[in-house]
């Protein structure tokens, strides 16, 4: 068997075994290298039965809800120990800061009657102490959460992590759409390789919560309008105009067939006038 087609068959069967659910959170990488374990055992296809497909399947299918599993347990990990070790580090920060400044304070103020000296002498120039504090903190808090920090570069990946899931999630519900939208026109008879539907799909714009029902009628009307110009020379119309379906002939096409029998009509009279004359 070839290896493009093991590994098609191998994804849909996977896909089928779990309930129809998505495979496609797994790497490439990880595919290929299941595909290239398995692959060595299915290349006599007089040998394939359907007992063969199980362990790959259920492999692929493993590998899927693992991956889901831990990323999730992974998620809700990450949020439950930053909150928790967010706490200590926010008060040590906070505790060292006051720390150190209370040390300076007392350094520079080795007694009370000094202390009293100084404010009468300097009152206009005292120190705000609580916004030194609050400026030893937020220096403190920046080594910690900064962009450059660890917690930082941790912070970033997750939230890049997070973005790419969640444009894979709305790229999967566009798609969803398109299809919906394709098989109902399919349903009404357009052709599955028909070149007037892939343009009626791809110039389908569809939006944040999107109306199914009136993008397939939008869609229709589009399709039927790309249809007539496609085929203004020979004046085809479309499989669900007018109640028709697969197989309407257009009006050109129908005259040269009436023509056409008409003259073996004429040819066959002219030939039996022949033939009673003899």
């Amino acid at each position: 068997m070839e290896k493009e087609l093991f590994q098609s068959t191998l994804l849909d069967k996977a896909k089928a075994a779990n309930n129809n659910a998505p495979i496609d959170n797994l790497s490439d990488r990880t595919i290929s290298e299941v595909v290239a374990m398995f692959l060595p055992s299915f290349a006599d296809d007089a040998n394939i039965t359907d007992e063969s497909w199980n362990i790959p399947v259920q492999m692929v299918k493993t590998l899927s809800g693992q991956l889901r599993h831990d990323t999730s347990l992974g998620i809700n990990e990450f949020k439950a120990k930053y909150a928790e070790e967010q706490k200590p580090l926010n008060q040590k920060a906070i505790d060292d800061a006051v720390a150190a400044f209370k040390a300076q304070w007392e350094k520079d103020h080795p007694s009370q009657q000094q202390q009293q000296q100084q404010q009468q002498q300097q009152q206009q120039q005292q120190p705000d102490v609580a916004k030194l504090v609050a400026e030893q903190v937020a220096e403190q808090m920046k080594a910690i959460t900064g962009e450059n920090s660890e917690f930082g570069k941790l912070s970033k990946q997750f939230g890049d992590f997070l973005k790419m899931q969640e444009e894979q999630v709305k790229a999967n519900a566009i798609e969803n759409v398109r299809n919906q939208v394709k098989e109902y026109l399919i349903g009404r008879g357009v052709e599955d390789d028909d070149y007037a539907l892939e343009i009626t799909l791809e110039k389908l714009a569809i939006g944040e919560n999107p109306d199914v029902a009136a993008l397939k009628a939008k869609a229709e009307k589009d399709y039927e309008a790309i249809f007539k110009r496609m085929h203004k020379d020979d004046g085809a119309i479309p499989p669900f105009a007018n109640g028709g379906g697969k197989g309407k002939i257009s009006p050109i096409i129908q005259s040269h067939i009436d023509r056409a029998a008409q003259e073996a009509k004429d040819a066959q009279e002219y030939a039996n006038s022949i033939q009673f004359a003899k």
